[in-house]
């Protein structure tokens, strides 16, 4: 590890107001100690502890507080500037005494890193300089850093810019790892890295940016201070730091994020849908990464160059920053297998692993980011994507915009109408609590296998729930299978005029066939389509006897003779007046039916259904309501 520090601390803090006249910025108080005092705390954490502080204004405060640092089993020294040297003019005066390798801070800069990745990278590059980068929700007033594919940073858009410049959200975070050699190509005088020197370096010397999605924030202004403050108390930078298991939402890009137009190879065609901002910063606010994985074959076609596909994702970049939002991070195959096409570029016309439906983007950003795939997810439109989730053990999402999910042959493990809603039911978590009392209930209990009936009607929720309470279990070790009584439906063109429940659902072959389940018996339903293009198979259901819990689900749940006295749960599910006349169309648009079709559908099924199912609310141990 690189064991020298010089950390920056002689700015005056004017944007701070009034609250740093009588204090240096650096000893502002954040939860009961000095900002310094944190950033030598995490000093210490990564085994950095030779620092040496330069101040300027109010430097005494600083001196008498932190003395020679022994009290946190440290070594400070201290260069006081006399005048104001900017942030590279001390380096002049100290080049002759510098490490090799060392680290620059800034006292104003909070930070939780786990500090060893960016020297190994610093290493394999062989950087001269290694700059830590990361998007943020402000990049119009930041320093905004441009790489080539490799990393290495090609020039550097300094604040002020404008506020319109459509680059990528790269944002210089301000933690510099630093060979001696750079400093004999800076000027003598009152200079600043990120306004004077670091557009020049990149011209002369091996400059590289490390990005990371680890928490770094700067107190410049009142309001970034309570921000980090509120963020420390909650313990978010902490569990940012790449030493822990992270989680993330993988986001498919044309479809999901942005209106899928076939080929998308000119910045503008790429139209993000009105809602994605607002989805992408609720992940932003969570302990989420928003990451996007997505196919970018108009590389391999020749339509576009990674340079050109590099603009593209400034415009997205560029249209979240709008709204304050951000990605993470972004990964693209540009490859394509299929060769052929005019203008295609040969060496990329490979089979290769990154190309969803592999998983390789998942696996890229799960090693770089020390990402646990099984708390994480995946949302996406297409078949590739679902795929892709599956294979890196991710949660699966499906949405209805771009392809809408036709064509698949594996059917995600939730469906919702787009990428807003799917975020939604993501960070809100709304079945975590009663999954918590159903679990509960099944602890207290001796009977294996645990019966829980969900029932309710089309667009409440249910499977959602189901689907939900499954997985709760599986991921305690305890063994859930579900049962869908959708795939029992009658095919249409075999109902008569009546549409009576007990016909349209076989209740009578689902009698049989779930005694022959609880008895052992491994059973194929006659399978059903919620898509007329899927080409999914049905499953083949089969208790064995280590199996904990069996779920029931559908809207005839509470139906089956066999299954009325015998569940030791019941839940049923409903949605407000709203909600649910919005899922209806939305499901049945979706299935290609037109709005009238749709309106006789309901029409019908208030009449020979609806009632019928509002009965089993009663039944229920606890009703869940989608709002």
């Amino acid at each position: 590890m690189i064991e020298t520090a010089y950390i920056l601390c002689g700015g005056r803090g004017t944007r701070m107001g009034t609250i740093s006249e009588s204090i240096p910025k650096p000893m502002l108080p954040l939860l009961g100690k000095p900002v310094l005092e944190h950033i030598l705390l995490q000093c210490k954490s990564n085994a950095i502890t030779n620092i040496c502080l330069i101040t300027g204004h109010l430097g005494h405060v600083i001196k008498n507080y932190f003395k020679d640092g022994s009290r946190w089993h440290l070594s400070i020294e201290y260069f006081e500037e006399e005048e104001p040297l900017g942030t590279t003019g001390a380096f002049k005066f100290l080049e002759n005494e510098l490490p090799e390798t060392f680290w620059i801070f800034y006292g104003d800069v909070i930070f939780d890193a786990d500090l060893i990745q960016m020297v190994r990278y610093h290493r394999d590059k062989k950087a001269e300089m290694t700059i830590a980068v990361h998007p943020n929700d402000h990049p119009y007033d930041s320093d905004l850093i441009v790489t080539d594919s490799t990393g290495r940073v090609l020039r550097v858009h300094s604040k002020p810019h404008t506020r319109h410049l459509k680059a990528r959200n790269l944002v210089n975070a301000a933690l510099y790892l630093t060979e001696k050699n750079v400093i004999r190509h800076l000027p003598y005088g009152k200079s600043d890295w990120g306004r004077d020197q670091l557009p020049l370096l990149t011209k002369k010397i091996p400059v590289y940016a490390w990005r990371t999605t680890e928490y770094i924030k700067d107190i410049g202004t009142p309001d970034r201070i309570k921000k980090v403050e509120s963020d420390l108390i909650s313990g978010k930078p902490s569990r940012r730091n790449l030493r822990n298991l992270q989680k993330a939402i993988f986001l498919d890009r044309d479809g999901v994020l942005n209106k899928d137009i076939d080929l998308i190879h000119r910045p503008e065609q790429l139209k993000v849908y009105p809602y994605t901002a607002r989805a992408v910063r609720k992940i932003n606010q969570s302990d989420y990464l928003s990451i996007v994985v997505t196919n970018q074959s108009v590389v391999a076609r020749g339509l576009v160059d990674l340079e050109g596909l590099d603009q593209i994702h400034a415009e997205l970049d560029y249209a979240l920053a709008l709204e304050h939002a951000y990605l993470d991070d972004l990964y693209y195959c540009p490859h394509h297998p299929d060769k052929g096409y005019p203008g295609e570029i040969a060496k990329l016309k490979v089979e290769c692993n990154c190309r969803k439906p592999a998983p390789g983007m998942l696996l890229q950003a799960a090693e770089k980011y020390n990402i646990n795939l099984a708390d994480s997810w995946i949302i996406g439109d297409r078949q590739a994507d679902i795929e892709a989730g599956k294979l890196a053990g991710c949660q699966t999402v499906g949405v209805l915009t771009g392809n809408a999910l036709k064509n698949i042959y594996i059917a995600p493990d939730f469906i919702f109408h787009n990428l807003e809603q799917a975020i939604d039911y993501i960070i809100e978590d709304p079945h975590k609590n009663p999954s918590n009392v159903i679990y509960r209930n099944f602890l207290h209990s001796d009977k294996r296998p645990y019966l829980i009936g969900i029932a309710g009607n089309t667009g409440s929720g249910k499977s959602t729930f189901a689907t939900y309470l499954t997985k709760y279990f599986q991921r305690r070790n305890v063994k859930a299978i579900k049962i869908e009584l959708d795939h029992w439906i009658l095919a249409p063109e075999f109902r008569s005029e009546t549409h009576d429940l007990r016909e349209v659902y076989q209740i009578d072959r689902i009698e049989e066939d779930l005694k022959k389940i609880i008895s052992g018996e491994s059973i194929i339903p006659p399978g059903y389509k919620r898509h007329p293009t899927w080409k999914t198979t049905p499953p083949r259901y089969e208790l064995t006897p280590d199996t904990d819990v069996l779920i029931v689900e559908g809207i005839v749940a509470f139906m089956p003779e066999i299954l009325k006295y015998r569940f030791d749960y019941k839940v049923f599910c409903e949605a407000t007046e709203q909600r649910f006349m919005d899922n209806l169309y939305s499901l049945n648009s979706w299935k290609g039916r037109s709005k009238e079709e749709i309106g006789y559908l309901i029409e019908r099924r208030k009449q020979t259904e609806y009632q019928i199912i509002q009965k089993q609310k009663n039944m229920g141990d606890m009703q869940l309501t989608l709002k």
